[in-house]
Parts: C-alpha cells; sequence; structure tokens
C-alpha cells in the first residue's frame, strides 16, 4: 500500500503541509497570540493612565481654586492687618504727642481692636512676648496664657509667629482653635505682624472651613464624573475600574462597598486582597494575578483574576482595574482559532488538488513501469527488435514525465550498443586475465619456491615469500650458491607495479644471477648490475636492492644496500636490531654509481629479516601504518621460530593489521637462520 510512488509523494505532501500548517499554527499561537494578548493588556494600561491622568487633572483645577481662595484671603488679611497697624500707630502718635498717657493709648488701642469684625468670622486680637492675650473678641481669653496652641506643625503658635514677624516683619500660620467660644475647634488662617513700638504682636483669623468645604464638594462633583467614567470604561468583556483609598475604603467601584471587599483575601499568597493591591501599586506596568469569587455572583467559581494597580499619592488614592485572565486572553485565542482554521481550509484544498495531480501523474509512471517490466523480455542483441510504443509520451509532454519516457526509449537504444560492446569487452578482459594469469605463473617460476631449498645443507635454513599486490609484481627474492661455502642472498623491490614492474624484475634477477659469481663482493655485484640497468632505461624505472654473501663455515657475511629498507638482524640471545649498512641509490638510477659493502658475522642461531616496504607500509583502515618500530617488536617476540614459522606469521599479523584495507604494495619477506 506504502510501497506506490503516488502513495509516497501524496504521504510526503501530507507531511509538509502539516510542519507547515504546525509550524504557523505554532508562530501564530506564540507570536500572533502573544501580540494581540499584549495589545489587550496595553489597552487596560493605557485606560489605567487616561484616568489617573483625568484625576490629576481635576486635582489640580480643584487645587488651584482652592489655593486661589486662600490667595485671595491672605491679600484681604494683610490689607485688614495693615488698616489695625495704622488705628494703633494713631494711639500710640497721640501718646508721643502728650495728648494722652501711654497708658491710655494702650488701653485705647486694644479695646478698639477688640470690637473690630470681618466677614467669615475674621478677627483680631494681640498679645504680648510671654503669649499672653492682651485684646480678644472673645474677653474670657484676655489675661490668659495662650503659649501652649500649637499650629498643623505642631510648633507653638504664638512664640513661632513671634519669631518669624520679629525677623521677616510678618508670618502666616495654619491652626484649629476654639477662640470665639463656639464650643469647638475651626480650622483657622492667621496673619501676624510686629509691632515693635509696644513690642505687641498683633495677629488676624480667618476661618477657611468654608474652603475645605467647597474643596470637599468639588472632590465630591470629581469622584462622581470618574463614576460615569468607570461606567462607560469596558476592562475585557466584564471587567472593571475602581479606587479605594490607604484606608482600605472604596472610594468608586460599579457594585460593591468597603465591606464586601475588607475582607477578601488572596489564595496565592493569603494577604488581604487589597494589601496586595497596594504592593503591586510599587509597579503599575506589572499586572498582578490572583484567585477571587465575585461575592455578589454565588454561580461564579473561584476564578482566575489580573488587574493592575496605579497610585494617586495626592489623594492617596489607588486606582485598580479587574477583569477575569480568560476574557484577556479571548481576543487572542480568537485569533489563533480562526488562523489555525484558515491554514486548516488551505491544507484540504491543497491535498485535494496534490490528489489529482500526483493521480495523473502516476497514471504515466505506471505506463512507464510496466514497459520498465517488460525489458527483460526484450532481446536487445537482436536487429528485428523494435522500439517501445512509448515514444508518444515523450513528444506529448515536456515536463519530466515526457523527459523519463525519452529517456526509456535512449536507453533501450543504448542497451542494444551496450550489450554488443560488453561482450567485445569481454572476451578481451577474459583473453587479458588469461595472460596476466601466465604472466605470474612465469614471474612465479623465476623465484625459488621449494622449500627447504637446501635439505642436504644443515649449516642453515632459509624461507621466503612474495604477496603481489596485483596479478603480478615488482618484488622479488632469490638465493643461489656461488661455491660450496659461499650463499648469495639477494631481496629487491621494482618502482612501481603491474607487468612493467614484474618485466623489469625479471631483468634485474637475470643481471644478479650472471653478475653474482664466486669472488666478485655485492658492492661491485650491484655496481655492475646497476650499470646495465641504466643502459637504455628511458621509462626511468628503478629498484632498491639488498644482498649480501653468506660464509658458511664461519658466519662471516658481507653485503650491500642500494636504497633498500635496512634488515634485522635477530640473535640467538641478544636483541634485535636494524643492520645499518651504508645506504646507496636503488639500481637504474645514475650510472657509474659507487656501492659499499659492510661485514658482519652471524653467530649460530642467529637470523637475519629481510623485507620491502610492503610490510612496514601496510595501512589499516585507520590510514595507521605497520612502521618499523611495530616489525621490530614481533620479531622480538618470534626470535626462537623457524624462518617459515615467523614469515607465516608476519604474514597473519599484517593480514589482521590491515583487515578491511585494500593491500596496496607488494609484501615480501626473506629469513636467513645460520645453524653452524
Amino acid at each position: 500500500m506504502f510501497c506506490s510512488i503516488k502513495t509516497k509523494i501524496l504521504l510526503l505532501f501530507v507531511a509538509i503541509m502539516l510542519t507547515m500548517a504546525s509550524l504557523l499554527i505554532f508562530i501564530t499561537d506564540r507570536d500572533v497570540g502573544r501580540a494581540v494578548l499584549g495589545m489587550e493588556e496595553k489597552s487596560i494600561r493605557n485606560a489605567m493612565y487616561l484616568i489617573k491622568l483625568n484625576v490629576e487633572n481635576e486635582y489640580k483645577n480643584l487645587l488651584f481654586h482652592k489655593i486661589s481662595m486662600l490667595s485671595e484671603r491672605k491679600d484681604t488679611m494683610k490689607t485688614l492687618s495693615s488698616f489695625v497697624v495704622a488705628g494703633i500707630n494713631d494711639y500710640h502718635k497721640m501718646a508721643r504727642l502728650g495728648v494722652i498717657s501711654e497708658a491710655d493709648a494702650k488701653q485705647l488701642a486694644l479695646d478698639w481692636t477688640e470690637g473690630l469684625r470681618y466677614a467669615n468670622g475674621a478677627h483680631f486680637f494681640v498679645y504680648d512676648e510671654a503669649g499672653v492675650i492682651l485684646a480678644h473678641p472673645n474677653s474670657a481669653l484676655v489675661g490668659r496664657d495662650l503659649s501652649a496652641i500649637k499650629d498643623v506643625k505642631g510648633q507653638s503658635l504664638f512664640r513661632s509667629m513671634r519669631q518669624k514677624s520679629e525677623q521677616e516683619g510678618e508670618g502666616f500660620a495654619a491652626f484649629s482653635w476654639d477662640d470665639m467660644g463656639m464650643g469647638r475647634e475651626s480650622r483657622q488662617l492667621g496673619y501676624f505682624t510686629f509691632y515693635p513700638k509696644w513690642n505687641w504682636m498683633i495677629g488676624t483669623a480667618v476661618q477657611t472651613e468654608d474652603i475645605e468645604a467647597d474643596a470637599a464638594k468639588k472632590l465630591q462633583l470629581i469622584v462622581n464624573e470618574l463614576k460615569s467614567t468607570f461606567a462607560k470604561t469596558k476592562i475585557a468583556q466584564t471587567g472593571h475600574l475602581f479606587v479605594f483609598n490607604g484606608a482600605g475604603e472604596i472610594i468608586i467601584h460599579p457594585y460593591l462597598s468597603s465591606q464586601d471587599l475588607a475582607a477578601a483575601k488572596n489564595p496565592a499568597t493569603g494577604n488581604r486582597l487589597l494589601d496586595d493591591f497596594k504592593t503591586a501599586a510599587q509597579h503599575p506596568d506589572q499586572p498582578i494575578g490572583y484567585l477571587w469569587k465575585n461575592p455578589l455572583n454565588s454561580e461564579e467559581d473561584l476564578s482566575e483574576y489580573e488587574s493592575y494597580v496605579d497610585y494617586f499619592k495626592t489623594l492617596d488614592w489607588y486606582i485598580v482595574s479587574v477583569a477575569r485572565t480568560d476574557e484577556i486572553d479571548l481576543p487572542a485565542r480568537q485569533v489563533v482559532m480562526r488562523q489555525s482554521m484558515i491554514i486548516g481550509l488551505i491544507f484540504a484544498v491543497g491535498m485535494f488538488i496534490a490528489y489529482l495531480f500526483v493521480s495523473r501523474v502516476s497514471q504515466h509512471l505506471r505506463r512507464l513501469t510496466d514497459h520498465a517490466m517488460q525489458l527483460p523480455a526484450h532481446d536487445f542483441a537482436s536487429p528485428e527488435s523494435e522500439l517501445p510504443k512509448i515514444e508518444q509520451l515523450s513528444s506529448k509532454y515536456r515536463d519530466e514525465v515526457g523527459k523519463l519516457a525519452e529517456a526509456f526509449v535512449f536507453m533501450e537504444k543504448s542497451l542494444k550498443r551496450y550489450i554488443t560492446d560488453l561482450r567485445e569487452t569481454t572476451a578481451a578482459k577474459e583473453r587479458i586475465e588469461s595472460e596476466l594469469s601466465i604472466a605470474r605463473d612465469i614471474q612465479m617460476s623465476i623465484l625459488p619456491k621449494l622449500f627447504p631449498a637446501f635439505p642436504d645443507r644443515p649449516e642453515f635454513d632459509i624461507y621466503a615469500t612474495v604477496k603481489p599486490a596485483r596479478e603480478v609484481g615488482g618484488d622479488f627474492y632469490d638465493f643461489f650458491f656461488l661455491d660450496d661455502d659461499h650463499l648469495f642472498f639477494v631481496l629487491g623491490d621494482v618502482s612501481g607495479k603491474g607487468i612493467p614492474a614484474s618485466l623489469f624484475m625479471a631483468v634485474t634477477t637475470a643481471f644478479l644471477r650472471a653478475t653474482a659469481v664466486h669472488g666478485v663482493d655485492p658492492d661491485e655485484v650491484l655496481a655492475r648490475v646497476n650499470t646495465k640497468l641504466c643502459v637504455g632505461n628511458d621509462t626511468c624505472m628503478f629498484v632498491t636492492v639488498f644482498c649480501g654473501i653468506l660464509n658458511i663455515r664461519d658466519g662471516q657475511t658481507i653485503c650491500a644496500d642500494a636504497g633498500h629498507n635496512p634488515p634485522l638482524l635477530i640473535p640467538e640471545g641478544g636483541e634485535v636490531e636494524f643492520v645499518r649498512a651504508p645506504k646507496s641509490a636503488a639500481l637504474g638510477v645514475f650510472e657509474e654509481m659507487i656501492y659499499r659493502n659492510y661485514r658482519f658475522t652471524l653467530k649460530p642461531g642467529d637470523k637475519l629479516f629481510l623485507y620491502t616496504d610492503g610490510v612496514t607500509e601496510a595501512t589499516n583502515v585507520n590510514q595507521e601504518l605497520y612502521s618499523e618500530e611495530r616489525l621490530k617488536a614481533d620479531l622480538v617476540e618470534m626470535h626462537d621460530r623457524s624462518p617459515e614459522a615467523i614469515i607465516m606469521e608476519m604474514l597473519s599479523r599484517i593480514d589482521d593489521f590491515a583487515r578491511g584495507a585494500p593491500q596496496a604494495d607488494d609484501i615480501t619477506m626473506l629469513v636467513l637462520e645460520y645453524r653452524r
């Protein structure tokens, strides 16, 4: 069911559409929903800001009116006070001119002052430096020490005003005092003037309760206007605004009183809800969340609410917005739902269109599939085979279906040509493989391969092997007697691989056998062979060689190195070490090259290990080399084994090391053990 390309394309389209739809819904829910929610919350904050701004403006107007009335009253008090001072000054002048005595003048001035009256309960009084009343409309106060009376700041009213008047000439003070004996204290504004000629303080007092009453009326008008504004202000769907003061009294609320909210608590904190509102007012831009049950709605359960709180310090008012959290989130949810429905509709329409398109494409693909399944029955090698009848698809459609049909036609024509060429190539390859097999047999026949090589000579044992990287290779080894007492042995590595290397190897071994005769040292053998190889070496091939002559009577060994890897000496009881013979250039590189001998003695039980770089440069899947260090360590473990056992174990270890990696170079080894 799920194997057809039609189903796979539809499933792919569904997966893409579902991914895109999920991504769009996620982005809508995260970004658009968050933006709408932010706009809703911003709308609430803006409403709060406008309400607070309205309260501030109205209160500024009220305050301006109150200050204007007080300023007007202060100006009037100054004018009246100057009139009183002028009158008292007339009496002082009469006493100074001798018309009346000073005592009579003071008394007349005091009597005159006591009789003065003015609107709003304004009156005048005089007291001395000790705070004793000398004149007052309320005769019961005359002669009393009233220095203990304090102003609204808690300071001694008469003393502070005397000090201020003596320094500045005048002073104002607000205080509460039942100075007219009405049985209640009244709020008054006093103006005090120092009269230095008789050391008197002349005070003018006027009641300010009418100003406070007028301000209270205007404040009530502000409250009434806010009630009307709050009733028109919509917070979410059923939310509202209300105001309470620092004492927890409800100033404005659409339906609750102070008693309804006084005991309300926030279950999240355990505090009174109004106290949490006061704390939230410190951060007016951050909402406070809480659980609350509307006391007027018995059907409503404990619900989540969110409020913004702002504080108007001047009136000690807290302005609070109240809205259910789900109502604030509702516009965002509606936007997300609407977007999801639109995306779902687009998804359904897209699926329908995709189904029609894929069905049409799959119909042509089925025709091509049926044709492809019939291809194995076609005889492409037969010239009578006709072209398939699908060419009309390639001419009718210029899309991928037409291209595919055109490719099928082209494939059939190409297959015919390819099968013909393949048959010819296969025949040629079989001939080459046969020739390579013959070449390998010829090459291997050049090398000694019969072991033990000299069963009748117990003085030594020798074993060698070569493992070409290809059918034929360039590595070689050889050993033969020069006379009854001298054994010549050699191991070499021709540059390159394949047939050219094998031919160069055959020439080299022939030259070595022809040159290595009794009485000729290894250095001379290498020099003569080098001269022969350099002649006509247009391909610039070369060969590295290590050769030596062993005297089987006493173990004396003479060797020479033509750029080859240094062999290892495996002593009977000593440490394995490299034979560092003087190294010269490989054979076939430079004419007239000089090679030098190196002499050492093999003791009974000692072994000499010769090898090509295919051993130390064998590579594993991690591109690590087998290395000379690893080779030396392995030979230390095998020092007591026979030459054949050493070579077989080394082949096994190299195979294990390079397992999984192709053999890159020929591997050749030779072990010579001296036993006499």
